[in-house]
């Protein structure tokens, strides 16, 4: 990593990927870092490094001692961080493997607190691209898990998905091979531990599968309509509908996918699929071209975070004024932001909708544009995946994320576990959707008459 050996790297972009076997992905919030996916540990047999005794006592010791240090609570939200790490120590005495080291050690040391943006990485993962936020070729297709399976939600017009006879409502059963149940079964339990975490988890391996190098090919297994089994080779399309440019030296471009259209009664429609640098002059010229609509749905859902810059930029188009946008807890210290004036901000009536796989940046700017009362959300509660963060050097080549700062909204809501709770609550189901009916959209149309 460079200068990231020699000093802490304040929410430095760290990527994450999909190895021969699944990590375990954690989209990050960052307070005013860039997009910052991560892995939690590789699995058996593929481990970049091969640590001795000696060097994994020293990263245990490292990463508590950071923590000790630096983390945002400095009361450890009343658990005992000394009797934690005395505890791991002691673990540690029986561990002979790098694999049992990061997912049964160090690793849960860390979770025992509870919460997002905290994990230890081995040397040579960071610098590996997480192909959903970095890939330059996208099936143009997206899950949710409904019912315990992995149901198609969105299927792009025109894209390799829709090419292959894809539609919303048809059950993936495997991805390369790769089942549903192999994916959750081989993933790390991320912190915070709700309902609605655990759900989009329980999709996140099986729809990074779907994302790699544009030409690349894809087999998806699946259940159509009549729940028949049927398979389909996507060749992935290259993602020239969204945005992609580097952001860091060390990592590949980041991209996003821009959709915008109008909907029924001329209001108007815009998806993006992260809070990416290279989006935002297309999000802000989206908006507008909206300006004669009578009202704007953003569809944050699976958008899983981004940059501080484009989410502040964004929300200050549809407010105009210098108003609180966010307050971050550090350890000791409040720390308030404000929205810069614009002269010519949306004027229309806002609506947002997002859901399990709505985290970080999106959580921010859904809850803070709630909170102000300029949107109403629809949808479902988002995961409560928001902390600000700090990218650290361990001994060994290895890194540590640790929150450094709480999210509060302009209400004093702490976003964090808690999540952003919409207004609207509207379930997806995979009868409309095979019927070509997104509820959630439907929902979000209904606010607006």
């Amino acid at each position: 990593m460079g200068e990231a050996q020699e000093e802490k790297v304040k929410s430095r972009p760290i990527a994450a990927t999909i190895l021969l076997a699944v990590l375990a992905l954690l989209a990050g919030c960052g307070g005013k870092a860039t997009p910052t996916p991560l892995p939690v540990a590789a699995t058996a047999g593929v481990l970049p490094t091969r640590l001795t005794a000696a060097e994994r006592a020293a990263i245990l010791d490292a990463a508590w001692k950071t923590v000790n240090d630096n983390y945002f609570d400095p009361t450890f939200g009343g658990k005992d961080w000394q009797a934690i790490g005395d505890e791991y120590r002691q673990k540690l005495a029986e561990v002979e493997d790098d694999h049992t080291f990061w997912r049964e050690v160090v690793n849960p040391m860390l979770f025992e607190l509870g919460v997002s943006h905290l994990v230890a990485l081995p040397a040579g993962l960071a610098e590996q691209m997480d192909v959903m936020t970095f890939a330059g070729g996208s099936p143009g297709m997206d899950l949710r898990l409904l019912d315990g399976q992995a149901v198609i939600t969105r299927v792009d017009q025109g894209s390799p998905a829709e090419e292959a006879g894809l539609r919303p409502g048809l059950v993936v059963t495997s991805v390369g091979g790769r089942t549903l149940g192999d994916l959750v079964a081989e993933s790390l339990k991320l912190p915070p531990d709700n309902e609605r975490n655990r759900r989009g988890d329980g999709i996140q391996p099986m729809r990074s599968l779907l994302y790699g190098e544009a030409g690349a090919e894809v087999i998806v297994d699946y259940l159509d309509a009549e729940d028949r089994p049927r398979r389909a080779a996507l060749r992935l399309a290259p993602r020239s509908s969204g945005a992609c440019a580097q952001i860091d030296p060390l990592l590949p471009p980041a991209c996003a996918d821009i959709e915008v259209r109008r909907l029924a009664g001329g209001a108007g429609y815009l998806r993006f699929s992260g809070f990416v640098p290279a989006a935002l002059d297309g999000v802000l010229a989206a908006i507008d071209g909206m300006a004669d609509a009578p009202a704007l749905i953003i569809d944050l859902r699976g958008n899983p975070g981004g940059a501080f810059p484009v989410r502040k930029a964004i929300a200050g188009k549809l407010v105009g004024k210098f108003k609180l946008f966010m307050r971050y807890q550090h350890r000791d210290w409040l720390e308030a932001v404000y929205l810069d004036p614009v002269d010519d901000p949306y004027q229309g009536q806002v609506v947002i909708l997002v859901d399990e796989l709505s985290a970080s940046s999106s959580e921010e700017f859904a809850g803070s544009l709630q909170a102000m009362g300029r949107a109403t959300v629809v949808g479902a509660q988002t995961p409560g995946r928001c902390l600000t963060m700090t990218v650290a050097p361990l001994p060994a080549g290895a890194l540590l994320s640790y929150p450094d700062g709480q999210s509060q909204t302009p209400a004093g809501r702490v976003l964090e576990d808690n999540g952003v709770m919409p207004d609207v609550e509207a379930p997806l189901d995979r009868a409309l959707l095979l019927q070509g009916r997104d509820s959630q959209l439907e929902a979000a149309l209904a606010c607006l008459q």
